[in-house]
């Protein structure tokens, strides 16, 4: 029973308390009848108890750490916030700052059109991330273990590197045959140049005493490159992906704005452009929930092959 009590006492904390009831005053605003024209609140609902169902599952799942309450507490304020003044008080600007009811109803509304504007965006950035992943890390072990090479390749990598690569966009959709070519070779140009620095820096300050003592034992150049080069910067590959990923998300929701007909950054634009800010807001947040989950996908991995990252 003494047990239990403590159990019970570390859950019920102030901010685990504040979260849930901020959590029921929004189930609450969203009750009350507004001065805006709304839609439906059904899609808000859902939203509502699914970011608090994830937020349980987070808190129980982290050893009910502090701050995914504070986390939490913030997504509820500004939610309430949201909803409070474009709702109910209907202070906000009505086409600039829509409600939150229409905005979340464009997802079951148009879910189709977000599906294949989300599909259309996850084939360019996986083309360009994973194809400049793998190019960048494997030259990078061979240039960094060939000394000749490294000084050559290395102070190129080191003026390319810093170069935005957003930047070639509207170069590249001129230059390129069409812009699914043009969108990718900018993901890859963002990615594979400091990718190549990181493999060829990590490779270098590898300690050399290891490298002899695989010679000691026979192994060739291509041998120890993959059995003691790529185990040894794993670890640093695998963590420095998260960051790489959304690079690549940024430049091309940003590539996506220059001339595409498709994708997450097109579906924006265009409903800019129209000035429907409702679906414009809706892509905002679709874009967002799209990085997150890969940003977690990437975590996962990194949990399961990483084992000094747990």
């Amino acid at each position: 029973m003494e047990a239990i009590g403590k159990t019970h006492r570390k859950v019920v904390t102030p901010s685990f308390i504040v979260t849930n009831v901020l959590f029921v005053a929004l189930l609450v605003a969203i009750t009350i009848p507004g001065k805006a024209k709304i839609a439906t609140p059904v899609p808000f609902y859902v939203a509502t108890v699914l970011i608090e169902a994830l937020y349980l599952w987070r808190f129980f799942a982290n050893d009910r750490k502090p701050s995914t309450n504070y986390i939490a507490i913030v997504v509820w304020a500004l939610l309430i916030a949201w909803e409070v003044c474009s709702t109910i008080l209907k202070i906000t600007h009505p086409v600039l700052i829509p409600n939150p009811e229409n905005v979340f109803n464009v997802f079951p509304t148009l879910w189709p059109e977000l599906t294949r504007n989300i599909y259309s965006s996850l084939q360019l950035v996986f083309a360009g991330y994973f194809s400049a992943l793998i190019l960048g890390n494997v030259i990078g072990l061979f240039v960094g273990w060939l000394p000749k090479l490294r000084d050559t390749v290395y102070p190129i990598a080191r003026v390319c590197a810093p170069i935005p690569a957003i930047v070639f966009a509207p170069y590249l959709i001129m230059l390129m045959p069409n812009f699914r070519s043009a969108a990718i070779m900018a993901i890859f140009l963002g990615i594979f140049w400091p990718t190549l620095l990181n493999a060829i820096l990590r490779v270098g300050s590898m300690d050399r005493r290891i490298v002899e003592s695989a010679r000691m034992m026979g192994l060739s150049t291509p041998q120890i490159i993959f059995q003691v080069f790529v185990p040894y910067t794993y670890p640093a590959i695998a963590t420095g992906m998260k960051v790489q990923m959304a690079t690549a998300m940024l430049m091309l929701v940003m590539a996506e704005m220059y001339g595409a007909t498709s994708g997450m950054g097109y579906f924006v634009l265009n409903y800019t452009n129209y000035g429907n800010y409702t679906n414009v807001v809706a892509g905002i947040i679709c874009v967002g929930l799209v990085v997150t989950v890969l940003d977690c996908l990437i975590s996962l991995l990194i949990k399961k092959t990483v084992k000094w990252s747990e």
